[in-house]
């Protein structure tokens, strides 16, 4: 029989990150989260930033979006963070530019190992490409890829990589039909 010590979990985050993650909480509670849903954009990259996040210019991050690890954080220009997203920073989430991310989302990149009984903690990146959105109370799965251009549905989950230019849906989430675009926006991107 096996001695219910060894099969305990071990927690593997160093005390270093434990400790900067209390502090990126508290500042979040006081100087990000209370600010104007409309306003203050600049107010919340600046603040993402001095915790190691890299944000483009114009992007803009919701105070009711939650960022775990901030270090972790990727985002390109004029992207955006919708209303009570969750990104689950435990490992890198890269966000290209001009890419939506939709209220009530989710970015997952950290899971446990299921064939242990001790779960240990695994961790994989998330990349989502330029011009992609992603819709509301979706939920990307660790080590997933999407593609540039490509729409992932509400409700959606994604548990692999998505090829770019697809409208996308479903759990797990597949690409149904191609993205088309009107004249105007092929223009932009071939002048782009």
């Amino acid at each position: 029989m096996t001695d219910i010590q060894e099969l305990k979990y071990v927690d593997t985050i160093p005390k270093s990150q434990k400790l900067k993650r209390q502090f990126w909480c508290l500042v979040y509670t006081v100087a990000f989260r209370p600010t104007p849903r409309g306003l203050m954009h600049g107010w919340r990259r600046a603040i993402l930033r001095m915790f190691g996040a890299k944000i483009g210019q114009g992007s803009k991050i919701s105070p009711t979006c939650f960022v775990w690890a901030p270090w972790n954080l990727v985002m390109g220009e004029l992207s955006v963070l919708g209303d009570n997203v969750d990104c689950y920073t435990m490992n890198k989430v890269t966000i290209g530019s001009k890419v939506a991310v939709s209220q009530r989302s989710f970015l997952c990149t950290g899971t446990h190992d299921v064939q242990s009984l001790m779960r240990p903690l695994v961790t994989s990146p998330i990349t989502i490409a330029d011009h992609t959105w992603i819709a509301a109370e979706a939920m990307v799965m660790p080590g997933c890829s999407i593609g540039p251009g490509t729409i992932v549905g509400a409700r959606s989950v994604v548990r692999s990589d998505l090829p770019g230019w697809k409208i996308c849906v479903g759990d797990p989430c597949r690409p149904v039909k191609d993205r088309e675009l009107n004249e105007q926006s092929k223009s932009y991107l071939n002048h782009s």
